[in-house]
């Protein structure tokens, strides 16, 4: 019976999984594929092999900068959003700290808030204050959102630390900020670099604050590809250039998996 049960269960999670990898992957396929398709409007058949529609984007100055921006934002992002989730992790595997599970659930509190009434809020704060819409706001925006994740990612990498190795150092004479440089940093290093990569996956695939927050003539990719996707001229160029962001992306994320490994292995055998 339970061999029959594991049986069963393991066929269930292999068609769960299959299915999941369907929904997920099949789309991004299909629009790799009809990035090639010589007409501009994407349906079956195939209307032919081309490459014209990714010449065009890579021409168009106004995605390009688009690109560029929701880049940078996500940069700056990842910086940002590791270094407050690095410092409040650190202070939530504090030994003695009132009231954890309030300040835990503060940190953790715009898991739960919808992008969409966070960004009306950050507008009406920036109205109330006499500023205008800036892509400084959508990059604060950005950051609060992702500081969560990145707390969840680098708090449990705390906890698994043993913390006799920095009292260890402590005895040994080193003060509490060299303790944690030269120990407890370099342990940390993959989940430091798997927040940041989480952290700027989110600011570049952003929509709904930076499009209240971002001013006319500065969107982000986003942006212009949700007002792109509505003018059938440039929805074959908006189309191109996601498979390259596509494409780019799948690169990324093995070669920072690939690195993350590494790091684990040394981390390991040190």
């Amino acid at each position: 019976m339970t061999v029959a049960a594991g049986r069963l269960g393991r066929a269930l999670l292999g068609s769960y999984f299959a299915a999941l990898v369907v929904f997920l992957y099949v789309p991004l396929v299909v629009l790799v594929v009809f990035s090639f398709d010589d007409s501009t409007i994407q349906t079956l058949p195939y209307s032919g092999f081309t490459t014209h529609w990714f010449r065009s984007a890579f021409s168009n100055g106004d995605l390009i900068s688009a690109i560029e921006r929701s880049a940078v934002i996500g940069a700056l992002c990842a910086l940002g959003a590791t270094l407050l989730g690095l410092t409040t992790a650190v202070g939530l595997t504090a030994r003695k700290l009132a009231l954890r599970g309030v300040v835990t659930a503060l940190v953790l509190l715009p898991l739960v808030v919808p992008y969409v009434v966070l960004a009306v809020g950050m507008l009406i704060l920036l109205n109330s204050l006499g500023l205008h819409q800036a892509l400084w706001a959508v990059l604060l925006g950005h950051v609060a959102v992702a500081v969560p994740y990145s707390i969840l990612i680098i708090l449990p990498r705390l906890r698994t630390l043993d913390e006799d190795i920095v009292d260890a150092a402590r005895d040994l004479g080193a003060s509490g900020f060299v303790a944690f440089r030269r120990i407890t940093l370099p342990l940390i290093v993959p989940a430091l670099f798997s927040s940041a990569l989480i952290a700027f996956t989110i600011s570049f695939d952003e929509f709904a604050i930076a499009s209240f927050l971002v001013p006319a003539g500065k969107e982000t990719y986003p942006v212009y590809v949700y007002a792109g996707a509505r003018t059938p001229a440039l929805e074959p160029q908006i189309i191109a250039i996601g498979a390259v962001v596509i494409v780019a992306s799948l690169v990324i994320v093995t070669a920072a998996e690939a690195l993350r490994l590494r790091a684990e292995r040394r981390l390991t055998q040190a």
